[in-house]
């Protein structure tokens, strides 16, 4: 089976890495090259992917941008005749007639607090730790020209304990993505692929989240929803911020100190006391050791 991956972070190389460790031979990588992937913010890139696709006997194609829409990228498909497409870290849709071009179709992962067909579209398990949710779903699926819209190789429920960040969600899914991919390639080869098509009716659909989407304003939310805030963008992403008296706070991690806000003896609103961030919210206070003033 002739297998080509798209991706541009470390979810990807991971996915290299298991397939090497299990015998299972990639033929290419495809991924945005250096100068396109410097001018977009890519959350969790991978610097070394290129040397390690060499290292394991991996040919890569350079794209110049995410629509593949490239006369190069055309012939470049339809040189190589692939049988399977895997998908994780490329963050755009995939063009239709590309698609078509895979003998067994191209497929990716997709997880939010909603199940298919909700929980479409950009930033889903960042949305589902910021909206306070306490699982995602966790979808291997068959792209189509939709938004997420593909038929379903498997579901798996994944928990999201109160006191995960970003990365520590992106590690839970990651062991879906290697496990599943096993399956599914498994599965192929047996000839007994089964999907299930989602449901088509009105869905929930998220919108992108960029470095902006970060801003803590701590005059007008809960100390719970800022924490949630700084949980889901933290590192790899670009983390939460609040700015007071012209300076910019970044803060990576947090907790809600459970005392009232009158309690403390100071009179303003974000203040750092023994190396420790304090912020007073509106119906309390937090707590970081782990920020930046810039």
């Amino acid at each position: 089976m002739k297998i080509c991956i798209f991706g541009n972070k470390l979810s990807t190389s991971k996915l290299i890495e298991h397939f090497f460790i299990n015998k299972i031979k990639v033929s290419h990588l495809v991924l945005l090259n250096r100068s396109s992937a410097s001018k977009i913010q890519i959350s969790g890139v991978d610097t070394n992917l290129i040397k390690i696709a060499i290292n394991k006997n991996i040919k890569v194609y350079n794209a110049k941008t995410y629509s593949l829409s490239e006369e190069n990228d055309l012939n470049f498909f339809l040189k190589e005749k692939f049988d399977l497409g895997l998908c994780t870290g490329w963050q755009r849709l995939i063009p239709d007639n590309i698609l078509k071009m895979f003998k067994f179709g191209v497929f990716g992962w997709h997880g939010s607090g909603f199940e298919f067909p909700n929980g479409r579209g950009r930033s889903p398990l960042n949305w589902s730790i910021r909206l306070g949710l306490k699982k995602i779903y966790h979808n291997c699926f068959k792209y189509n020209s939709g938004i997420d819209s593909g038929d379903i190789f498997e579901t798996k429920k994944i928990e999201i304990k109160n006191t995960d960040y970003i990365a520590d969600l992106q590690i839970k899914t990651n062991y879906h993505i290697l496990d599943s991919s096993t399956r599914l390639i498994q599965d192929l080869l047996n000839s007994k692929l089964k999907l299930y098509p989602q449901t088509n009716y009105p869905f929930i659909s998220f919108p992108s989240l960029d470095e902006n989407s970060g801003q803590i304003f701590y005059d007008k939310i809960s100390c719970q929803l800022a924490i949630q805030i700084i949980r889901s963008c933290s590192k790899p992403f670009p983390g939460a911020f609040l700015i007071y008296k012209s300076k910019k706070y970044r803060i990576w991690e947090a907790v809600n100190i459970n005392i009232d806000k009158n309690q403390f003896n100071n009179h303003e609103n974000v203040y750092i006391k023994s190396d420790n961030l304090y912020v007073k919210f509106v119906d309390g206070l937090i707590k970081s050791n782990n920020f930046e003033v810039q």
